[in-house]
């Protein structure tokens, strides 16, 4: 019987490790010509667990099959500490340009409440004194502080500012503290999502680009929250209608940010100065988006961060989806993910240094 038990064991660590496997294909598979790759990615939190109880299982066993999982989880290694940083890899010091990066959901919590005239939004940008700040889903309201022109009066740190839109009322705006000496903007065929790229002169004689990104969204309804949660007790036709058109947005989602990542990683590899990219990428770090605008660029997470700095505060499982990337030739010395709840989004910060 305790044969037979681990046979089947042995047979579930198996399937386990082969759906790790595939998702770490997530990162390199476009899912604009092969998407199902990408729902295994959405899921490697989930596999990796999987394969963790394996190991803990086999290690009380005293088998040896616990290498197996363990060599699964190695070869993913780099996805794992894209995901999860165990130890923190501060630098020394805390110094350089204080860079934010949030998407402020239409600054709703601010808009649909009494707090216009004394905006939560402004407080919270005061307090961190950030030189670049990098909105996403920012209302560009006419008059008051959380217009463009309030918001750079209110903040001390900030003297300019760019806006970017589809033609509507909301878009991008990026804010510095340093002179803007060029911008322009990345469109995407058939998605009112959009990048707005700004050069800042930081010093006398250096020039960095930075990229305010807001990939495409998943576009789901806050009716279809309970559509998701309904599947799990024996969900009716109605439900399962309702859950696959859930399943064609995430698919679209998918498709849309491929090739969206592809023309922003094109554009960044053309760039004349050294980049900064910020924003909201819709996308976990075991996605084809990220991997793709990421090329060689490094995550401050990645170098600075801890744990796994979740970003997404909305009805669905938390992911890391918003994202500071930096060129080699700057060097990041903090990273933080503050925990305010002004948003759907969690808000990021870091400190960049300039190498000589």
């Amino acid at each position: 019987m305790k044969k037979f038990f681990l046979k089947f064991g042995l047979a579930l660590n198996l399937g386990a490790i082969l759906l790790l496997l595939i998702a770490y294909l997530a990162a390199y598979v476009p899912p604009d010509s092969f998407w199902p790759i990408a729902f295994f990615g959405l899921a490697y939190p989930y596999f990796l667990l999987l394969n963790i109880l394996f190991v803990a299982f086999w290690g009380i066993q005293r088998s040896k099959m616990f290498l197996i999982s363990t060599l699964a989880i190695i070869l993913g290694l780099t996805n794992f500490t894209n995901t999860y940083q165990l130890i923190p890899r501060l630098h020394s010091g805390g110094s350089g340009i204080k860079v934010l990066s949030f998407n402020v959901h239409g600054f709703r919590s601010d808009l649909r409440t009494s707090k216009v005239k004394s905006p939560k939004f402004v407080d919270y940008f005061k307090s961190n004194g950030s030189e670049i700040i990098c909105l996403q889903e920012a209302i560009f309201v006419k008059g008051g502080k959380l217009s463009p022109e309030g918001l750079k009066a209110a903040l001390p740190a900030v003297d300019f500012y760019q806006l970017a839109s589809n033609g509507g009322n909301t878009g991008l705006i990026t804010l510095s503290k340093f002179p803007i000496v060029n911008h322009g903007e990345i469109h995407f065929p058939g998605s009112s999502n959009l990048v707005l790229f700004t050069d800042l002169k930081v010093t006398g004689r250096q020039t960095i680009r930075v990229y305010n990104c807001h990939l495409q969204s998943y576009s789901i309804d806050p009716d279809d929250y309970s559509v998701i949660d309904d599947l799990g007790s024996s969900p009716n036709r109605e439900q399962i209608k309702e859950a696959q058109k859930v399943s064609f947005k995430l698919i679209k989602g998918f498709k849309l940010r491929a090739a969206q990542s592809r023309r922003v990683a094109e554009h960044i590899q053309k760039s004349p100065f050294p980049v900064l990219v910020c924003g909201d990428f819709n996308d976990t770090p075991l996605s084809y988006a990220y991997h793709i605008v990421r090329g060689d660029l490094k995550d401050a997470f990645v170098e600075a961060g801890w744990w796994t700095s979740n970003t997404y505060n909305g009805e669905l499982p938390s992911f890391r989806i918003d994202y500071m990337l930096f060129d080699p030739k700057l060097r990041v010395t903090s990273y933080a993910r503050d925990r305010v709840k002004l948003s759907d989004h969690f808000p990021i910060r870091c400190r960049l240094e300039l190498k000589d």
